[in-house]
């Protein structure tokens, strides 16, 4: 269960610059409730600093109307954010395996995760079903790492240790060969990810990256920022994507389409050859391979040529 000793008040979060719920939507910006997935430590020997802009962060999100994802924990950054939800009666769901939690006899929740997914009618009835929990299974954490980001309009990660940084470098992965668009924004409290900037920078200086680090993380020194920079970058992505094909909406990766004509003719060159071979002749002959060496060269080619289109 969450230690609320170790997390700051409500009262003494506003004073970290926290808004009120009387500045909710106070720009046009966004309208819409966003779907924000959140990463975070866990560790019981987060420092405060850190705590504290993960509350901020669950809070935020309840009172601007977003929902918050997270892994759903008790303790670190993620039971500051879940605290910050509660507080704010925000919306949030967690997504947690099952090797972390247990269900002891005769408990309103499940031992490990924070006390907002009580498993308590009362308390549920109490804040409209905006809480729920998803224990996932499996033998690693793939799963669970897959329905954290299923559905979700955006990514903020908060400090934490190797566990956060599997799922961010993921992400920034995914983004980095387009298989997801969605803006992914580190909040760098005191230059914590000021490192990882540093990798990205180096990795384009050296040629490994397709995209400019910009376009593959984005860094806010605190929990407000990285919400303003998401709705703002939603609004841009979506005015760039109506301005497109009269409107029409575009799903959330593009995914190029590309004709068949390359592949399909190398494809069909070499089905042929290897059919007019009759069963006495050997697969060493000349012609034959040739065609294998010409088939297995163009894939490489078109592979290059895609990544470079990608």
């Amino acid at each position: 269960v969450a230690n609320k000793a170790n997390m700051p008040s409500p009262t003494s979060s506003r004073n970290d610059n926290i808004p009120s719920a009387d500045s909710q939507c106070k720009d046009d910006a966004i309208r819409t409730s966003l779907r924000i997935c959140c990463y975070g430590s866990s560790s019981k020997s987060t420092q405060k600093r850190y705590l504290a802009a993960a509350y901020s962060l669950g809070y935020e999100l309840g009172i601007r109307g977003h929902s918050c994802v997270n892994g759903g924990g008790a303790s670190g950054c993620m039971g500051s954010m879940n605290q910050g939800c509660l507080d704010s009666n925000g919306s949030v769901i967690g997504v947690i395996h099952k090797m972390f939690v247990f269900e002891e006899r005769g408990s309103n929740w499940l031992e490990g995760c924070h006390e907002v997914f009580q498993q308590n009618e009362r308390r549920s009835d109490k804040r409209g079903n905006k809480a729920k929990l998803i224990i996932t299974d499996g033998v690693g954490l793939q799963e669970r790492k897959r329905m954290l980001v299923e559905g979700a309009d955006a990514i903020v990660v908060l400090p934490g240790g190797t566990g956060t940084f599997d799922e961010l470098w993921e992400m920034a992965c995914a983004k980095q060969i387009g298989i997801v668009s969605m803006p992914i924004v580190c909040v760098n409290i005191d230059g914590y990810y000021d490192a990882f900037f540093q990798i990205l920078q180096r990795a384009k200086e050296d040629n490994f990256l397709y995209k400019d680090p910009g376009e593959i993380l984005h860094f806010e020194k605190s929990s407000e920022e990285a919400i303003d920079y998401i709705e703002k970058e939603l609004v841009k992505q979506k005015s760039g994507l109506e301005a497109e094909g009269d409107g029409e909406k575009e799903p959330t990766a593009k995914i190029k389409k590309r004709g068949p004509s390359f592949m399909s003719q190398l494809y069909t060159r070499m089905s042929s050859s290897l059919s007019s071979v009759s069963d006495e002749e050997s697969y060493s002959q000349p012609s034959t391979f040739s065609y294998l060496v010409t088939f297995a060269s163009g894939a490489f080619v078109y592979s290059l040529i895609s990544r470079r289109e990608s």
